[in-house]
């Protein structure tokens, strides 16, 4: 009797243990398969305000008129560069293109800017104009973070070249970019 008890304890001992691993591995793949779908759930939710779909810093807007028919825009080939001397750079956009509108980039850092626009192939057309302001940094979101707008911008051509006939600022603030905010006849 005490071997076929041992024999009954062991035959059911396996059966338990092959029952537990059976169970425990379905209640794993279970648990496994639901942390997969609510970390993928969550990853999927969590995104929604990863990209910037706001508009960043403006840029200064600059059109070109007619002097002639002052409503009427006028493009002109233009090389345009920042900076003097050694430390100008030219803008790789508008080296010349034809263009009746410009969009220039001003710097974040400082409180003035110089740009050089020169005709193209027009010996002695250089103008320089300078542009001074003050900037406000102003939080957008989390996925855009801050950008900077523009106050008392003041807008002086500093040479007088024959070319540029006048000048009109039509803003002191510069926080968007869907207006122009200076314009140039020629």
């Amino acid at each position: 009797m005490q071997i076929s008890s041992l024999f009954l304890y062991e035959v059911l001992n396996v059966s338990v243990n092959i029952l537990m691993k059976y169970f425990i591995f379905e209640s794993m793949k279970k648990t496994f398969f639901l942390i997969l779908s609510v970390g993928f759930l969550a990853t999927l939710f969590s995104c929604q305000d990863e990209f910037c779909l706001e508009p960043t810093t403006p840029n200064l807007t600059v059109r070109f008129y007619d002097k002639d028919t002052v409503e009427n825009t006028k493009a002109l080939n233009l090389i345009v560069w920042i900076g003097s001397g050694t430390d100008s750079v030219a803008l790789p956009d508008y080296v010349g293109t034809s263009i009746d509108s410009l969009s220039l980039p001003l710097d974040t850092q400082n409180t003035f800017v110089d740009y050089h626009f020169a005709i193209l192939d027009s010996v002695g057309s250089q103008e320089e104009i300078s542009i001074t302001y003050s900037t406000e940094d102003v939080y957008v979101s989390k996925a855009c973070g801050f950008k900077s707008i523009f106050h008392d911008v003041t807008f002086t051509n500093t040479t007088n070249s024959e070319w540029l006939s006048k000048s009109e600022q039509l803003s002191t603030e510069i926080t968007n970019e869907t207006e122009a905010h200076v314009k140039i006849f020629h």
